[in-house]
């Protein structure tokens, strides 16, 4: 049972540390504010049953734990010149000639995803060791980062870019956490 907060303003980070899963009620909390985070408290205390207070305890116990990462708007990328997307798969390269010390893995991937371009690093197994979703204005612009940016870090042992050439569902919604 996943904290059960009624209200109670006791030791939240004692109740915080003895979580184990998500009850029902947080289910229900994070779907509703994955469908529209900017619904106030007293409509979700509505939707849910419960009181604001256990709403509000609830919500902040869910962001102090990290379950929450952080409430943002959702843009289209199209509409504000970011229309190519690219996977990209990365070899790195962990010994470079005539360099003593390599980024790790971890810096690598902490360094590539400072870009702006850049929307998400993932560590892989297999044959590949990252893989990139990268978005810009247009091929060239894709072209300029793999080529001119991408490829010239010592750390990049070999690129594989696949392009999307339409693209069916992007969510970042994490679907099922929650049925009634």
């Amino acid at each position: 049972m996943f904290f059960s907060f009624y209200g109670e303003n006791d030791d939240m980070a004692e109740k915080i540390s003895k979580m184990k899963k998500l009850d029902d009620k947080n289910k229900e909390l994070l779907h509703l504010l994955q469908n529209d985070s900017k619904q106030s408290i007293s409509k979700l205390s509505e939707a849910l049953g419960i009181g604001i207070s256990s709403v509000h305890a609830r919500m902040k116990a869910l962001k102090v734990t990290g379950v929450i990462k952080n409430y943002s708007a959702v843009v289209d990328p199209t509409k504000v010149d970011r229309e190519t997307l690219a996977f990209i798969l990365v070899t790195v390269r962990y010994r470079v000639p005539g360099k003593k010390v390599v980024l790790s893995q971890r810096e690598f991937c902490q360094t590539i995803a400072e870009h702006p371009f850049v929307q998400g690093v993932h560590v892989l197994s297999g044959e590949y060791d990252v893989l990139l979703k990268v978005r810009t204005k247009n091929i060239d612009a894709m072209n300029r980062f793999i080529v001119d940016y991408l490829r010239e870090l010592p750390e990049v042992d070999k690129t594989l870019t696949m392009f999307a050439m339409d693209t069916y569902y992007d969510s970042l919604v994490l679907r099922g956490l929650y049925s009634k």
